[in-house]
């Protein structure tokens, strides 16, 4: 009698903590999903955080404008500058010719600029009269007040469409720039006459983009 019990009661304890084998299965599924569904909605949650925007809002737009008109100023003034130092040096060549290959360099430069200033224009939805007139009282704000001698901005990331004009702009400031520099420093028997314009792909075009 006390074997048949001890044999109920161990029965009894087995029976007590033995899980069905279906049941630890199911267990499992569900931490499996439980711990898919977080990556999901994890993953889901950084891409759209990250994930780009198709429209900026107005202040936004506002940033990048004047990002990009301040960038394309820059390179005028820079490459301006680098044209006076350049004159201002003891050159071989005559005074008359240096100052002409400078004065061509810089109105060159002038009309890149309005060029570089026009196609921003476009970019904001303007053109004709309207487009000129930002252009100039852009032209004129900078003249007063040059970027070269102003605090440095905070850097903007440029949108593709400003970063375009923006680098074109760079690319045949300096171009021009490198023209006149080695115009002005040649020797007086090897110094060319200025051209009319700069040839070539340093030749300003009524726009700056490719």
């Amino acid at each position: 009698m006390a074997r048949s019990e001890r044999d109920v009661t161990r029965r009894g304890r087995d029976i007590a903590i033995r899980i069905p084998r279906n049941a630890m299965v199911i267990v499992r599924v569900l931490v499996v999903v439980v711990v898919a569904l977080g990556a999901i909605v994890g993953i889901g949650a950084i891409a759209s955080a990250n994930a780009p925007r198709t429209a900026a809002n107005a202040a936004e737009l506002q940033l990048q404008q004047g990002a990009a008109e301040r960038d394309i100023e820059r390179a005028y003034e820079q490459a301006a500058d680098q044209v006076a130092k350049v004159r201002a040096l003891n050159l071989a060549i005559g005074a008359a010719q240096a100052d002409q290959i400078a004065n061509r360099a810089i109105t060159d430069l002038k009309t890149l600029r309005h060029s570089a200033f026009l196609k921003l224009a476009q970019e904001h939805g303007l053109s004709g009269a309207d487009a000129d007139a930002y252009a100039v009282s852009l032209e004129g704000r900078y003249t007063a007040a040059p970027v070269t001698k102003q605090p440095s901005p905070t850097p903007v990331l440029l949108a593709p469409r400003y970063y375009a004009v923006v680098s074109r702009m760079s690319e045949l400031a300096i171009a021009l720039t490198d023209q006149a520099v080695a115009q002005l420093t040649a020797p007086a028997s090897q110094a060319p006459q200025p051209s009319p314009s700069p040839s070539g792909s340093a030749r300003p075009t009524p726009t700056p983009t490719r």
